[in-house]
């Protein structure tokens, strides 16, 4: 009797899993695909429900808006119906992956030469005390940190609509 009933649950759940998985395999993806050339390294998605930050060729400021839906020719926002051959620009600082690494390495130069500057004063302290050798490492420590300085000005901001760079609508398995 407990192995029949072992059966039935073990058939109950079964079924229950494959009613699941085909349940979920109507379900599609779409994203707006921006590309410099045929660079994959490049490429940046925005899927549906994520900010979308642009500018138009009929207005020169960014405007932000949420992607609610993208069909194969226009993209829906929650206030606003854009057509990709109408985007100049895309405001990617915040998306693109390659400015955590500019970020992170700014700051390993900003902090090598506060570091480095913070040892030159301890050690001149300790060793004549007083500060007359810290004039000796105050060249590197304040290159070291205008280097890291720099590395924060050089993010990613714009992806910019024009030549090689692309912005495609992607659909897959869409209804």
């Amino acid at each position: 009797m407990k192995q029949k009933s072992y059966l039935n649950s073990r058939h109950l759940v079964l079924s229950f899993l494959f009613l699941v998985l085909l349940s979920t395999d109507g379900f599609g993806q779409k994203f707006i695909l921006l590309q410099k050339g045929s660079n994959q390294k490049t490429r940046l998605k925005f899927e549906i429900g994520h900010e979308f930050t642009y500018k138009t060729t009929t207005y020169d400021f960014y405007i932000t808006d949420i992607i609610v839906d993208i069909r194969n020719d226009i993209i829906v926002l929650s206030e606003n119906i854009l057509q990709p051959k109408d985007i100049t620009a895309v405001y990617i600082k915040n998306k693109d992956p390659r400015n955590a690494t500019l970020k992170n390495l700014s700051f390993l130069g900003m902090g090598a030469g506060l570091i480095f500057f913070t040892g030159g004063i301890i050690n001149s302290l300790y060793h004549y005390g007083d500060l007359s050798q810290t004039s000796n490492s105050f060249g590197l420590s304040a290159g070291l940190f205008g280097a890291g300085f720099l590395f924060s000005k050089l993010q990613y901001k714009e992806f910019k609509h024009e030549g090689k760079n692309k912005i495609q609508l992607v659909i897959l398995y869409g209804d």
